[in-house]
């Protein structure tokens, strides 16, 4: 009877051996997630979808450490599955990053060419109201500056240009944006000078 409960004992720590002793760090799911990490940076998501991105890593450093921590652990107790969950986050958050990150380049290129397009029509109207502006001497010389500006909104068209061939999509807005907002304040500045010498 004794014998038998020793053996009987034997097989059982065996077997908790077999069940729990196998479990062993998902390296290779790691290596696979860290492998979609690096595939999904030529959507340039870093650039295009920074918050997803970063949710992604955050989950993936989350995994490591519950790695270590369960590595840390004596063998049979050591269990994986919040770890490999937190891996297949990762993945799923780092595939979605890169759909957004290309909606996102699609979108801010969308903006900058509209940008451009309300740029270069405001130019056209700022050297129509230039010919109807009052001249008179300190008319003549306040011209001057604004043709300086206007040609220097013109300059930034061929900058943003340049950027949006390079794909800096996010570069080409935020200067279109600028040059816009300036060629608008000139025509207002020049709309009020012409209503001025209407009035007078």
């Amino acid at each position: 009877m004794h014998n038998n409960m020793f053996r009987y004992a034997v097989c059982l720590t065996a077997l908790l051996v077999l069940a729990f002793g196998c479990a062993k760090a998902p390296q290779e799911q790691m290596t696979a997630v860290r492998s979609v990490l690096d595939s999904v940076q030529v959507a340039e998501v870093e650039k295009y979808a920074p918050e997803q991105y970063k949710a992604a890593q955050d989950s993936l450093n989350a995994a490591m450490a519950e790695i270590e921590k369960q590595n840390s652990k004596f063998a049979l107790t050591r269990k994986y599955s919040k770890a490999e969950a937190q891996l297949t986050a990762a993945a799923s958050i780092a595939r979605s990053s890169a759909q957004q990150a290309v909606a996102n380049k699609a979108r801010v290129k969308a903006e900058a060419e509209d940008m451009v397009t309300q740029m270069t029509a405001a130019v056209a109207e700022a050297k129509t109201l230039i010919s109807q502006a009052p001249r008179g001497k300190e008319g003549a010389v306040a011209l001057e500056s604004i043709k300086n500006d206007v040609a220097a909104v013109e300059m930034a068209a061929t900058d943003v240009a340049n950027a949006m061939g390079k794909e800096d999509f996010i570069g080409a807005r935020e200067m279109a944006k600028a040059g816009l907002e300036k060629i608008q304040a000139i025509n207002e500045e020049l709309k009020q000078a012409i209503e001025k010498k209407k009035g007078k």
